[in-house]
């Protein structure tokens, strides 16, 4: 079956024509010159009719666009005149009016008359009105505005809006610390308080690069480095200390993070008394809005539960104003009962679906487990639970779908072993080999030769293990020639 594509001719050989598709790399191919239409040339996008084949798409025809094979329009290049001279002429009137300072120096003109009266430009209004212009209607009485409160008495900025305030620190602490170093010193614990070690490095490399401009010879690096290495705690303290009495100066005001930050700050950097008493100070106070929100948050979930909003129950679950922060048991409890109980087959399609949706993001929904689903539930709604069983494994059972057993853990195989290399014979097995043949009871006898499997053994024993056999055959061979003797 063929369908239509846009190509564009890239290339000519010969009787064959290279395409592509219009503005992409691919799909492409080539068709024949007698397919296209007179006047064909690179670069044309056509409209042509394609079949798809194993080998790719074929071009079975295509359709000429309008203006193929018309003849291109002559163009008339038309030259604009070069001007001599200057563009723009300005010319002066004589006895221009002028401006109206100049009566000043015109003085008086005693040839003209006083001026006439002009008549009023208000246009009357009712019986006086002109004849030759409507009337202009009586204006409509504009109603009082609502009293507006006075501007002392509207709410500030940072009351009308919810966003924390921006801790703003002082310099009490820095310029103290300052104040006690050495001008030495204080050059470079500016440069702390501005980045750190990073902005001392900086500053050093800029002032050797302009000392070796100026041909002067360059700083010690490495001992201001070590001078700033020392410094650094103490610029982190201060910092620390200005930024906490500006937290504790704001109060409640105070935004969450910058309080995390400096209770996580305290352990390293409070050294002292005060700093310690600050710290202290900062803690409690973050423990306090932290039980404060844990507690707004639970009531908020209480009463939306007592007031059958199960909907906005479940949905507050999420929103916990605390990583850490998680419901009570009786509340927790409470709430599942309710949405188990809500998720019953006499529930409206909306209401099921809405709870579904919900639950599905609560940290509870493992243990949520519905009645029934409702009689009249749509294909759609079907779907919906089937796509939230993932998260709610008691849907599964309503549905009377079955649960998909765990995926199978994929092991690697353990990895070939290497083929044993077969070892040197040692001397013990070349010297059996090639020994003389016995004598038993005066008769010369050939001892056969031990098998190959004897000799791998007999090679793959340890070597204690062999000399402890050796040994003990010496022993058993002394003791026999004792005997005979």
């Amino acid at each position: 079956m063929s369908h239509r594509i846009d190509i564009e001719l890239t290339s000519q050989n010969g009787e064959v024509w290279t395409w592509r598709a219009a503005g992409a790399k691919q799909p492409k191919g080539s068709v024949e010159s007698s397919v296209l239409y007179p006047g064909a040339g690179v670069g044309d996008v056509i409209r042509a009719e394609a079949e798809r084949f194993l080998d790719g798409l074929r071009i079975v025809s295509v359709i000429p666009p309008r203006n193929a094979g018309a003849a291109k329009a002559e163009t008339i290049e038309i030259r604009a005149k070069e001007l001599e001279g200057p563009q723009v002429r300005i010319q002066y009137a004589d006895g221009g009016r002028g401006r109206r300072d100049d009566s000043e120096r015109r003085g008086p003109r005693p040839d003209r008359g006083p001026r006439p009266d002009r008549p009023s430009r208000d246009r009357p209004v009712g019986d006086g009105a002109r004849p030759d212009r409507p009337a202009r209607p009586p204006r409509a009485e504009r109603p009082d505005r609502p009293d507006r409160p006075e501007r002392s008495e509207r709410p500030a900025r940072s009351e009308r809006t919810d966003r924390a305030k921006r801790l703003s620190a002082g310099r009490a602490h820095r310029d103290a610390l300052i104040d006690s170093l050495t001008p030495e010193q204080r050059v470079i614990a500016d440069q702390l308080f501005r980045g750190g070690i990073p902005a001392v490095r900086q500053a050093i490399i800029d002032q050797n690069a302009a000392r070796r401009a100026a041909g002067e010879p360059e700083v010690p690096g490495a001992a201001l480095l070590a001078l700033a290495e020392d410094l650094l705690p103490k610029t982190r303290s201060a910092d620390w200390c200005d930024r906490a009495d500006a937290a504790l100066a704001a109060g409640s005001a105070t935004g969450m993070r910058d309080l995390r930050a400096l209770v996580t700050q305290a352990d390293s950097v409070a050294k002292d008394d005060a700093s310690r008493a600050m710290s202290a100070r900062l803690r409690d106070a973050m423990n306090g809005r932290v039980e404060g929100d844990r507690t707004a948050w639970t009531t908020e979930i209480s009463e939306a539960i007592a007031a059958g909003k199960l909907v906005r129950a479940l949905r507050l679950t999420t929103k916990a104003p605390d990583p850490a922060a998680k419901l009570p048991s009786e509340v927790q409890s409470h709430l599942i009962e309710q949405t188990n109980q809500a998720l019953s087959p006499t529930a409206s399609s909306d209401l099921w679906a809405a709870l579904i949706g919900a639950a599905a993001e609560a940290p509870f929904r493992r243990d949520i487990v519905p009645v029934g689903i409702p009689a009249d539930a749509s294909e759609s709604l079907k779907e919906t639970a089937a796509q939230a069983s993932n998260r709610i494994p008691a849907l599964l059972k309503v549905l009377g779908l079955t649960m998909p057993p765990p995926p199978r853990r994929m092991t690697p195989p353990p990895p070939p072993r290497p083929p044993a290399r077969p070892a040197a014979p040692s001397a013990a097995a070349s010297a059996a080999a090639e020994a003389a043949p016995a004598v038993v009871d005066g008769v010369s006898a050939e001892v056969p030769a031990a098998p190959a499997e004897a000799v791998l053994v007999a090679e793959s024993v340890p070597p204690v293990l062999t000399e402890s056999v050796e040994a003990v055959a010496s022993i058993d061979s002394a003791a026999e020639t004792a005997a005979a003797e």
